[in-house]
């Protein structure tokens, strides 16, 4: 009997657990980013003549800083923007975390190599990070 007990409690630790990557090597240092999105998301809105938007994303230790660098035109935003917060990898998915009180954005992780990773936010939003 007590064997079976071991064997359970095992088995539910083992469920509880996760493949969960806190800060996954080869993530460290800066990025050049690009946030793409699909033109047809945003048919009929005036004023947009741009899809994309170049920036920069640097993953130091716990926190990363996200430079965007919005303009005139851009769908995302016309001014550049500069917010550091803190990060993790769980599973398959990028956490940005404003603070414990303010949850960030889930980024899916589409792709993952030494110099390319692709993200994906929402259905039509992506950003891709290459060194």
């Amino acid at each position: 009997m007590k064997k079976h007990i071991v064997i359970l409690a095992l088995v539910i630790l083992a469920s509880c657990t996760n493949s969960t990557s806190e800060r996954p090597e080869g993530w460290d240092g800066e990025w050049t980013a690009t946030w793409v999105t699909d033109p047809a998301s945003f048919e009929g809105i005036d004023g947009i003549t741009d899809y994309t938007m170049p920036g920069k994303v640097t993953f130091n230790g716990d926190q990363v800083n996200i430079k965007a660098f919005g303009f005139e035109g851009c769908v995302f935003s016309k001014d550049t923007l500069d917010h550091s917060l803190t990060w993790k990898v769980s599973n398959d998915s990028l956490i940005l975390i404003n603070d414990e009180d303010t949850p960030g954005m889930v980024y899916t992780i589409k792709e993952k190599t030494d110099s390319k990773i692709r993200l994906q936010l929402m259905e039509d939003i992506f950003l891709n990070l290459e060194k």
